[in-house]
């Protein structure tokens, strides 16, 4: 069943301009890498975690990205991580509390290309994950979150069959963009996860060079009603604030919204499960920089 799933995702074809081809291309051997450890036998007792359970970043050479997770104690988790491509070199580490000021409590300690961090938190509450690329050029880097259960129910197929969908129509919504459209560098480009109706998946305190932004989200088969929003924060730290995305507005198991981002301005892009036929639905959001002012 795993493989089946990892099949379809492998063949998703993108045709658009070269800069944004090269780093789809840099997604899908990213997410094959990755989906690959996630399926190996000896995670067999560990699903996907919540509706954060899977992110993607373009980090150019030597940059760093960070999400701020909540764990809970006395839980065993495993953090993948894996680039693009093998030649690259990255570090994977997860701090106490939020910042990456706190101390790190666990962190990838293999001589590979990829990471690989299990480990139990002593505390319930935040903690701050850190992706570093310490390669000479770029890379796209997918990280998967798993937590352990009894009996899970793996669930792949269905996280397959959300990105498939949404990669996919955000590769004909890049057709019609300028020649000039980008995936950016250095943020949170793909993200989502296993969404409870009614709920969301998103990442707040964002910031976007100046710019219009297209995100694009999208569920699995069992998606009624999909929408994204993106929320210009009152503050840092702050989830509240004002919708600025302009929306399709249709009832369907993709939407997208356009926005102007201002570099000054915290951003909170996310994509909500408003119906599914079941009670959560894998839901994934991908970001498009159309226009650089």
């Amino acid at each position: 069943m795993k493989k089946k799933a990892l099949i379809i995702l492998i063949f998703i074809v993108f045709t658009v301009n070269s800069h944004a081809q090269t780093v789809f291309d840099y997604i899908q051997a990213s997410l094959a890498n990755v989906i690959i450890l996630s399926s190996s036998s000896p995670l067999e007792n560990f699903d996907y975690d919540g509706s954060s359970s899977l992110l993607g970043t373009l980090l150019e050479a030597r940059n760093s990205i960070t999400m701020i997770s909540s764990f809970t104690a006395g839980v065993e988790y495993v953090m993948l991580a894996a680039p693009h491509s093998l030649n690259s070199n990255i570090e994977l580490k997860i701090y106490q509390g939020a910042g990456t000021h706190g101390r790190v409590v666990a962190k990838d300690t293999l001589p590979l290309p990829i990471c690989a961090v299990r480990f139990t938190p002593a505390e319930s509450g935040d903690h701050t994950i850190e992706l570093i690329n310490s390669s000479q050029g770029p890379a796209f880097i997918s990280l998967i979150r798993l937590r352990a259960q009894r009996n899970p129910a793996f669930t792949l197929i269905a996280m397959a069959q959300a990105l498939d969908i949404t990669l996919g129509l955000s590769q004909q919504l890049a057709t019609v963009l300028p020649l000039t459209a980008k995936i950016p560098s250095n943020q949170w480009s793909l993200f989502g996860g296993n969404v409870t109706q009614g709920q969301s998946t998103g990442y707040y305190n964002s910031r976007f060079s100046r710019g219009e932004y297209l995100l694009v989200g999208a569920g699995d088969r069992s998606a009624r009603n999909i929408d994204v929003e993106v929320v210009e924060q009152r503050g840092v730290d702050q989830t509240a604030g004002n919708i600025v995305s302009i929306n399709t507005g249709a009832v369907f198991v993709a939407d997208f919204g356009v926005f102007t981002a201002n570099p000054s301005s915290y951003y909170y892009p996310k994509v909500l499960n408003k119906s599914s036929q079941r009670s959560s639905a894998f839901c994934f959001g991908f970001l498009i920089q159309a226009t650089e002012d």
